[in-house]
């Protein structure tokens, strides 16, 4: 009886022993546990489908943590989730992916993203550290940048020949004249200047006064200012007239309505890698400063302070900046330019890598650069609505002088935050 009763206890210890390494496994990750992200990316429905079929799936099958993904349009829809959360005490989100110009507040104001003490490896570019670093603490690693570029339909290259202009070296002067020939060659408009109310009319005119010296946009009477909107009313008759209504160039380019813009990355991208051999993609051109511009922006990951999944969120910040993963996600819901040096090294010559290839040389180039200043003004959409109100006025034909930009800038500055 006393042996039969040793025998079992051994049989139980053995048992107890084989199991262990299951009980510390669950104690970091449970099995089934899901986790919640909430970003500011990947706001094209195309971009969501292919995060959620083909990259969430392969964390899930690699560490059996299910992952939600929550897409929020606008800073304010993001603080609003936030601030939900605070209120109640009771927090369902476990990362966040959000906008350089959004990670000041989130730090500062909502404290709602607890620092990094260890990054996954990688050399990171470092353009958004003063947003994703602060008090000498890293709470955002970077995920991605992005930039302007120069889109043009190939049928348009003949008129820039017959002017003897180079589009990898072009000045906005030069593009101007470049629009002005089209126009008075072919009696159409050719060069489109996406003004929807909202989108995009800010960053198309600040590219223009980075290019021309500018140090700080949004801005409406500096000379720097004053020069770029001149160069802009100079192209009039060579704008499409139905551009403020138009919220990106794709539809005007495939249509050939468009021969020619200069825009954000990714959009260059929708053109020229579904018929490279009808566009061509060059730089951003060159101002009055001798160098080029263009507003950048870019996304950040962090994990939530009050998070109650906090190792597994861990792992999933590992697997998204993985090499791999990262470059997958760069090349299939942009290109953006990755944020790690360890994959801009080897982009090859297809047409996303070509348009990253590009983006990053624009980036880290002598280019005048400025970021998006949401953090700063009351209302970021009055601020667009005033570019806006440039672009529609330049269509109509009224002259853009300095009064007329001195009561543009009052009015940016009561947009100010105190």
């Amino acid at each position: 009886m006393a042996k039969s009763r040793v025998t079992f206890i051994a049989v139980f210890l053995i048992l107890i022993g084989l199991a262990s390494p299951f009980f510390v496994m669950a104690q970091g990750t449970q099995k089934g546990e899901k986790i919640k992200i909430v970003s500011q990316m990947f706001y094209d429905p195309a971009q969501q489908q292919y995060i959620k079929e083909q990259i969430l799936p392969k964390f899930t099958a690699e560490t059996g943590i299910e992952v939600e993904l929550q897409v929020v349009a606008n800073a304010s829809e993001l603080y609003k989730v936030i601030q939900a959360q605070q209120q109640t005490g009771k927090w369902s989100t476990d990362i966040l992916i959000a906008h350089d110009s959004t990670a000041v507040p989130i730090v500062q104001e909502y404290r709602a993203v607890q620092p990094y003490t260890k990054i996954p490896a990688g050399t990171y570019i470092t353009q958004f550290d003063d947003n994703f670093v602060q008090g000498g603490k890293r709470y955002f690693v970077p995920l991605q940048a992005d930039v302007y570029l120069t889109i043009a339909n190939r049928k348009a290259l003949p008129y820039l020949q017959k002017l003897g202009y180079d589009i990898n070296n072009l000045t906005w002067e030069q593009l101007a004249e470049w629009v002005r020939l089209i126009k008075k060659e072919t009696g159409l408009p050719k060069y489109v200047f996406p003004a929807l109310a909202g989108k995009f009319a800010t960053y198309e005119f600040n590219a223009v006064q980075l290019a021309y010296g500018d140090k700080y946009v949004p801005a409406f009477n500096t000379p720097a200012s004053q020069a770029a909107f001149k160069l802009v009313a100079s192209m009039k008759e060579g704008i499409l007239p139905s551009s403020p209504t138009i919220d990106f160039p794709t539809a005007s380019l495939a249509t050939e309505e468009a021969w020619i813009t200069v825009f954000h990355q990714a959009y260059a991208n929708a053109s020229f890698s579904q018929a490279p051999d009808k566009f061509i993609v060059a730089p951003v051109p060159i101002g009055g400063s001798g160098k080029r511009g263009t507003i950048i922006g870019g996304h950040g990951i962090g994990i939530i302070a009050g998070s109650t999944h906090k190792t597994a969120a861990e792992k999933f910040v590992e697997f998204f900046l993985r090499d791999d993963i990262l470059y997958a996600v760069m090349k299939n819901t942009g290109p953006w330019i990755p944020s790690k040096a360890e994959i801009t090294s080897k982009l090859k010559d297809d047409p996303s890598d070509q348009i990253m290839k590009m983006g990053l040389a624009t980036l880290t180039g002598p280019t005048l650069i400025d970021r998006v200043r949401v953090a700063e003004y009351q209302d970021w959409g009055q601020v667009k609505r005033l570019y806006e109100e440039v672009i529609g006025d330049i269509l109509a034909g009224k002259d853009i002088n300095k009064q007329y930009l001195d009561a543009k800038q009052k009015e940016l500055e009561s947009l100010k935050v105190n």
